[in-house]
């Protein structure tokens, strides 16, 4: 009765339907996979901000892997270079375009570490930073890597604007050696610019992927179910020309 099922055409629609189908749970398991990663960086995010300030070369001794550093609040003091200032360019928030200013920070032990200040809307004028010595805190953050299409910064030269906080890059353009992390500022004695904006966290949620999961999934039934309801058609098809 099912033999029908052999046929090169149903052999062929057999074969499809197993590459759809796996191609939609492999799906809906990448999903899953990423909704298990946003869980646990938000219980990350949840604890390390939860933690008290701790000095920036203290937190930096205990974790020598920078992964288990960031996004901990850190502090530091030292004096900025302004004349050193980069802009941060084509960013926004709160859906504002705009630009945050990165100033290096010189620190004690002549190094120097890299302070993102805050954001500002597009149309501002350049906020200069606080003159004399400061105390920063703020997140630890790791030197950002360029994303598959995204504009490059120039290899060469002393760069003014620049995509992403690329500290070995930044680094070629300043007089001493560079911390390899960087700071996004939540706290500064003295206050910075009042037209500074802190720079916003990362946004706690599971986000989409539970809901992406049960779609493909729904998908992947359907594609079954429709296979099962042309398998059922064709087989009444053929009892009817039989009964002829």
């Amino acid at each position: 009765m099912y033999k029908f099922l052999l046929k090169p055409k149903w052999l062929a629609f057999h074969a499809l339907l197993v590459v759809l189908v796996a191609t939609m749970c492999s799906l809906a398991n990448w999903q899953l996979n990423r909704h298990v990663e946003r869980k646990a960086f938000n219980e990350t995010l949840t604890l390390r901000f939860s933690e008290p300030p701790q000095p920036l070369a203290e937190i930096l001794q205990r974790f020598p892997d920078r992964e288990d550093a960031q996004w901990r609040l850190a502090t530091v003091s030292g004096t900025y270079l302004e004349q050193s200032t980069v802009n941060v360019v084509n960013v926004s928030q709160d859906g504002r375009a705009g630009y945050d200013p990165v100033t290096p920070l010189e620190i004690d032990g002549g190094k120097i570490v890299l302070i993102n200040r805050g954001f500002v809307p597009l149309d501002a004028p350049q906020p200069l930073p606080p003159t004399g010595v400061v105390e920063i805190t703020g997140r630890i953050r790791l030197s950002a890597e360029r994303r598959t299409g995204a504009v490059s910064d120039s290899p060469t030269g002393v760069l003014t604007d620049i995509q992403r906080v690329d500290i070995d890059r930044l680094a070629q353009q300043l007089p001493a050696p560079v911390v390899d992390v960087y700071l996004e500022v939540t706290q500064s004695t003295p206050a910075d610019n009042e037209m500074l904006s802190i720079i916003a966290p990362p946004v706690f949620g599971n986000g989409p992927h539970l809901g992406y999961v049960g779609q493909w999934l729904l998908f992947s039934m359907c594609a079954i179910g429709g296979w099962i309801a042309l398998v059922v058609r064709e087989k009444r098809l053929l009892q009817k020309s039989a009964g002829k």
